[in-house]
């Protein structure tokens, strides 16, 4: 994660009561936003603020645009009927790009984080020499803002989110990408973007972005138990060309010291095993990653003298029913629980969620991934394994929650 907020004149300090201001309107805004709070009274109720504060805090929201006030709100409660809030959906909006390594998706946000815009620019990464693919990637950010959106507005955008496959070098000021796009893109490049839009820019890693998209979906399927140790702590795991995952730990994502945790791809499953390019052998993600599951498929195939599977969809298909295909699946999902029973040792979560595209391998997969999972030690009581419910959006939809929920400011 990554936020390069625009240069501002001034110390940048902040008092005490300005902090304390911005945390309470904040959170009316929050409250507003998620649905919890539909008027002052109910606000009143749920935060240590007297009325007359919380209404000088609700002025200012709807005067900055972010709230509107919808006339009586329905109640049984006897007395004059308070004022309905809901969020101002359309006065502001986020724009977010996904870079992959195929091209980059645009998506234009609503506050409430509802897609009003979706478009893909295609861009082959590996066309792109080292010394000029960070420029090549936010020049085509700029024109895509500039010339290619048709509802985007700088006026009323509230910041710009890139969610890509690596992680951020502090030390270097370089986002790491090299594994999925084959360079890494500079700090400089990014800043220099933002200084021809004049739009602060918020950088996030993609499998992070669909962990915490994942975890607010949770919430809002459990609006009883928010606060549940299963749903604010979590092991996502995205597997795709490689295995990467990311920690949700106290209802917030866990980057680590260093901003490098969740390489489970690089957990060592056979020292002996298959080299991978981070210089070890026998990473897991060598073994179980989409590519992976379909060729050791296609070969247990042809030594059976069967078919060989053309596509993860036909493998999908037909594994349940032909059995040397189910075999190799099996072989993949115990593979697959070797890691999984090691990030959970280690960090002691027991709630698991696969996305990434594994998804299309059914609840076949799933149950011989929990079956070997429960093959294990009492250690792995009560484990939780589910594929994503976020939905395709789930790395841009994260992006923009994230922000709103963490990063976003209304009086600083």
């Amino acid at each position: 994660m990554k936020y390069l907020p625009q240069d501002k004149l001034g110390s940048g300090h902040t008092g005490y009561q300005q902090q304390v201001k911005e945390a309470n309107i904040k959170s009316i805004f929050d409250l507003v936003r998620s649905g919890k709070c539909k008027s002052r009274a109910e606000i009143v109720r749920n935060m240590n603020l007297s009325a007359t504060s919380v209404s000088v805090l609700v002025e200012e929201l709807a005067n900055r645009k972010l709230i509107d006030e919808t006339g009586p709100a329905q109640t049984t409660l006897p007395g004059r009927r308070p004022i309905s809030l809901r969020l101002n959906k359309n006065a502001h909006h986020l724009a977010v790009f996904s870079v992959k390594p195929e091209g980059v998706r645009f998506a234009l946000l609503s506050l409430e984080c509802k897609i009003l815009e979706d478009r893909f620019f295609p861009l082959d990464c590996h066309t792109l020499s080292e010394a000029t693919a960070g420029d090549v990637y936010t020049q085509l950010f700029d024109d895509i803002l500039r010339n290619q959106s048709k509802r985007f507005n700088p006026s009323k955008a509230v910041m710009i989110g890139v969610c890509f496959p690596g992680i951020y070098i502090e030390r270097d000021h370089l986002f790491h990408t090299e594994t999925a796009l084959g360079f890494p893109l500079t700090e400089e490049s990014i800043r220099r973007f933002q200084q021809r839009v004049g739009l602060s820019v918020f950088l996030f890693n993609s499998t992070r972005s669909m962990a915490y998209a994942e975890k607010k979906y949770l919430d809002a399927a459990n609006p009883d138990a928010p606060d549940a140790p299963d749903i604010q702590n979590l092991i996502f795991v995205e597997i795709c060309r490689g295995i990467r995952c990311s920690f949700i730990s106290n209802g917030d994502i866990y980057p680590g010291p260093f901003n490098v945790s969740g390489e489970i791809g690089h957990f060592t499953i056979d020292y002996k095993g298959r080299p991978c390019a981070c210089g070890n052998r026998g990473c897991l993600e060598r073994y179980v990653n989409l590519d992976a599951i379909l060729e050791d498929a296609q070969q247990v195939a042809r030594a059976a003298g069967i078919k060989s599977p053309e596509s993860l969809e036909e493998l999908a298909e037909r594994y349940p029913d032909e059995p040397a295909l189910l075999e190799s699946i099996r072989q993949s999902a115990q593979l697959l629980a070797f890691g999984l029973y090691s990030v959970m040792c280690s960090s002691g979560m027991r709630r698991i969620v696969l996305g990434g595209g594994i998804e299309i391998m059914g609840d076949g997969f799933l149950r011989e991934v929990y079956h070997a999972l429960c093959s294990r030690t009492s250690l792995i009581r009560h484990v939780d394994l589910t594929y994503a419910q976020a939905g395709p959006n789930a790395d841009i939809l994260g992006v923009a929650e994230h922000y709103l929920d963490k990063v976003f400011t209304i009086t600083m």
